[in-house]
């Protein structure tokens, strides 16, 4: 929970120490936060919120959840039926992809796994980050396999959101696109019923982080680090009022596909993100359904 307590700690600096963006002590009426309703999920909020405003609060910090049933803030096999149908089946499949297959029996011969164990690249990689993480030991045999168990996991999650096709990143994480698309055209137009929300904070997965990444251009084939955020800061020009979306991941600022620069224009960054939000009418109507997904 450090990682998550330095990174509320950087955010500190940038929003109210720098730029006095944020009043230094909390209140519900200008930050929100929302969690997957997940103890680790929660508590990771719990930490950054801490390093964000050093405990200063007024009052109890309300952490917002929902049922894993309508859950947005990771891909919802469980309640999205078309998600299942299209990628369901990947997962099992990207473990038998030639090279991957060959390196996991490498791997399983090295550490000394039975072939009929069930085991895969995403669950050897997040075992060993989290025994580092927590100066736990590790195999040693995994130090020769670090590189190439970094690569096939990301190259079995690529496998299995098959980002080539618009509908998976869609059902992935189109309805949270279309959230942070919403909060933003609220605040602008003037339309929110908390007028004074400056910072909205949601507290998800790294299977979150990827889909995402992937839908605004910007992966780097690396699996996110423990804290790894995304942040879109609205900014707008003081003498015409245009609107621009500046997105940063790990703290470093990106060009995305589609913009004209690092200070995207509004139109630009919806125009680029079109192709994969999903309002929550349209989403709920295609998972019901076993058809691909059609262009909103």
């Amino acid at each position: 929970m450090q990682q998550l307590y330095e990174l509320g700690k950087r955010l500190r600096r940038r929003y109210i120490e720098e730029t006095a963006f944020l009043d230094p002590t909390f209140t519900p009426a200008e930050v929100y936060v929302r969690s997957t309703n997940i103890v680790r999920t929660i508590e990771s909020a719990k930490c950054l919120i801490a390093g964000l405003f050093q405990q200063k609060q007024k009052g109890i910090v309300p952490i917002l959840t929902t049922e894993a049933e309508s859950e947005i803030l990771y891909p919802n096999y469980h309640g999205c039926k078309l998600l299942k149908v299209l990628s369901g089946h990947r997962w099992a499949e990207s473990s038998a992809l030639p090279d991957i297959a060959a390196d996991l029996q490498s791997i399983q011969n090295a550490l000394g796994i039975a072939a009929h164990q069930h085991v895969d690249f995403i669950l050897i990689r997040d075992d060993m980050v989290a025994r580092e993480t927590h100066g736990l030991p590790c195999p040693p045999v995994l130090n020769t396999w670090r590189d190439t168990v970094e690569q096939r996991a990301v190259d079995m999650l690529c496998h299995i959101y098959e980002p080539s096709k618009r509908e998976n990143l869609q059902l992935c994480v189109g309805p949270l696109l279309h959230t942070l698309l919403f909060n933003i055209d609220e605040k602008l137009q003037g339309t929110s019923s908390e007028p004074n929300r400056k910072l909205f904070l949601y507290s998800a997965h790294d299977t979150t982080l990827i889909p995402c990444l992937m839908a605004l251009g910007i992966f780097d084939m690396k699996w996110p680090p423990y804290a790894a955020d995304i942040t879109l800061e609205l900014h707008q020009h003081r003498q015409t009022n245009e609107s621009f979306i500046k997105v940063s991941y790990l703290g470093q600022d990106h060009l995305l596909p589609g913009c004209s620069g690092v200070y995207c224009p509004l139109q630009e960054f919806k125009q680029a993100l079109s192709a994969y939000s999903l309002s929550s009418e349209l989403y709920q109507s295609l998972c019901n359904g076993t058809e691909g997904a059609t262009k909103p």
